[in-house]
């Protein structure tokens, strides 16, 4: 069916959903972004056809203005609770809506998330079901309703133990608890998935670069580098059964992204999931080698209620993955301080194998570094048939990147070693 002419409502104009709101208009769609921010805090408005300054929670509002303008689709990109609005405000409007109520908290709730995964066979991190039953430190506590590092402690004792689960309890909406072994010797490993009208769409993994300065829960994203170099121990471990949970979920369209650690013997323990799209911005690399492109399909899907249209040929083949390319994607983390001057990105977005630029801050942002969630102040992607190539983006990238805070001091918090990219995928 023509997205021509057709107005998508876009929940949110945080710097995540600058590309979505590009593509859709590229497609040919007119596109609206809501929130109550200016231009500075929601700079996907600036690249939208329109903008309105109504909250996306204001249901009564935003519904009989969709009427009046003739709105064809609403999306939601990268948090939770822009999508539980966009579910309700879909419904008002009998709108397509690629996720439900119930699938949307088994994704963002732990414990629905764990009880699905056991049901289904894919390994899990233990978890012990009350403070009394756990025999083994050090474990992690957290509410099961909360995300990032909201609510979250490392225990490594009874005292410590009682202490977390008291302000996991305190930090919880709806007063649940999860306690589980933290995994202090793995990988991260996320693998990514389209699915459309049924059809399960295997996009790509990939495996996670953290930061050595973000302490115990500082679990900072230093890099991706696609695709995982435990993509065989996946597709021969947990992927039938990964596959068949989503099955079980009763997902028919939409990107979900399922989160685990890898350790040393190439298991796998699976900890969440995220039915929406993914603040890595895989689809950079993806749509670079062929596959799907997750975006189209999301807004199709959106105005029309079907994306068949979309399937890329590789896809209608094939579930595999591409062999050949490989994808590092760099975040940039602001230390404390406010910014005085950012230079360097114009260059980035001119190096050959850089596909994807996007900036997340202005010069006179203050910065704080005392939380384990950092300002990002960029998000580069790369991506070459060459691993050399990729270790001289790396370099070449940390050269031109410049950021000083008011004393004129480095405000970068972190960079990877090059080094570590030369030698992922041996």
């Amino acid at each position: 069916m023509e997205l021509n002419g057709k107005k998508l409502l876009i929940l949110g104009g945080a710097t995540t959903e600058i590309p979505l709101v590009k593509r859709a208009k590229e497609l040919g769609v007119y596109t609206i972004v809501t929130d109550m921010y200016d231009f500075k805090t929601s700079p996907a408005k600036k690249y939208a056809d329109e903008a309105w300054n109504i909250s996306w929670t204001n249901l009564d509002e935003l519904s009989a203005k969709c009427k009046e303008e003739n709105i064809g689709g609403i999306l939601a990109g990268y948090s939770e609770s822009h999508v539980e609005y966009m579910i309700k405000l879909s419904s008002l409007l009998n709108f397509p809506c690629y996720i439900t109520k119930e699938q949307l908290e088994i994704t963002r709730n732990k414990k629905k998330f764990k009880e699905v995964c056991k049901r289904n066979g894919v390994p899990v991190v233990r978890d012990y079901c009350d403070v009394t039953s756990v025999d083994t430190f050090p474990v992690i506590v957290k509410p099961t309703d909360r995300g990032g590092s909201i609510g979250v402690s490392v225990a490594h004792n009874e005292e410590e133990l009682k202490q977390a689960y008291s302000y996991a309890m305190e930090m919880s909406v709806e007063k649940n608890v999860v306690i589980e072994d933290f995994i202090s010797d793995g990988f991260k490993f996320d693998v990514y998935y389209l699915i459309i009208d049924g059809k399960i769409i295997y996009l790509t993994c990939s495996d996670t670069l953290t930061s050595d300065k973000g302490g115990e829960l500082g679990i900072i994203q230093n890099a991706w580098l696609y695709p995982s170099k435990f993509m065989d121990a996946y597709d021969s471990g947990p992927r039938s059964n990964v596959e068949a949970m989503i099955k079980d979920m009763g997902i028919k369209n939409g990107h979900i992204t399922f989160s685990s650690f890898v350790l040393r013997d190439k298991s796998f323990l699976f900890f969440e999931t995220g039915f929406r799209l993914s603040g890595d911005q895989a689809f950079t690399y993806t749509n670079t080698v062929g596959k799907t492109n997750v975006l189209d399909a999301m807004i199709t899907y959106a105005i029309n209620g079907d994306a068949k249209e979309v399937i890329s040929d590789m896809d209608k083949s094939s579930s595999g993955l591409i062999a050949g390319k490989k994808c590092l994607t760099i975040n940039a983390y602001a230390k404390g301080g406010e910014i005085k001057s950012i230079d360097g990105l114009e260059r980035i977005e001119a190096m050959p194998d850089c596909t994807y630029v996007l900036n997340n801050v202005n010069i006179g942002d203050k910065c704080d570094d005392s939380h384990a969630i950092l300002k990002k102040i960029c998000q580069a992607v790369f991506v070459s048939d060459s691993i050399e190539s990729l270790k001289e983006d790396a370099d070449n990238m940390y050269s031109a990147l410049t950021v000083t805070d008011l004393n004129d001091q480095d405000m970068i918090f972190d960079r990877i070693d090059s080094n570590v990219v030369s030698n992922w995928w041996n």
